[in-house]
């Protein structure tokens, strides 16, 4: 998976919103009414992400380096994301 892709799936199937004003772009996401940090990347992130990254990554989404996978192929949709969310403890409070 490419950080492109990543990021098309957070913002389009996940409705993340973007904040690019830091050092990092962090994505946050609407849960219960309450905005949480999803994740963050890099501004100048490309090609590949490392199997390193995307267990950060996937550890901050609430989801297994699988889930992660199935989310961004499609396979795992917005609501299935957010109740694992909630099942699992969100921690990223914005």
């Amino acid at each position: 998976m490419d950080y492109q892709e990543l990021r098309g799936a957070l913002l389009s199937k996940g409705k993340a919103d973007e904040d690019r004003a830091g050092d990092h772009v962090f994505f946050f996401v609407e849960v219960d009414g309450k905005s949480y940090r999803a994740t963050k990347l890099s501004h100048n992130a490309r090609g590949q992400i490392s199997s390193k990254i995307l267990n950060a990554i996937s550890h901050q989404m609430q989801l297994t380096t699988k889930e992660l996978r199935y989310f961004v192929d499609c396979a795992v949709k917005r609501e299935q994301w957010l109740n694992l969310w909630r099942q699992r403890g969100h921690a990223w409070r914005r």
